[in-house]
């Protein structure tokens, strides 16, 4: 391979990691948003409004993050 190749490589995949880390972040705020909301902290309609969501939004979003 090389020396361009390499440096695509690394470039892609350093792109990936990010992509990656992003998609954890927004999962996590998610899950905590979730998480309050079952514990009865805030309602399901502040949840949806903080992620700027409706509330059947903010299910399906929650239901396709397996949580």
């Amino acid at each position: 391979m090389c020396n361009l190749d390499m440096a695509y490589e690394a470039a892609g995949i350093e792109k990936g990691i990010e992509k990656g880390i992003a998609k954890g972040i927004e999962k996590g705020k998610f899950e905590e948003l979730n998480d309050l909301v079952r514990k009865g902290i805030i309602s399901i309609e502040t949840a949806a409004e903080t992620k700027g969501m409706t509330v059947e939004e903010f299910r399906r979003k929650v239901a396709s993050l397996g949580l």
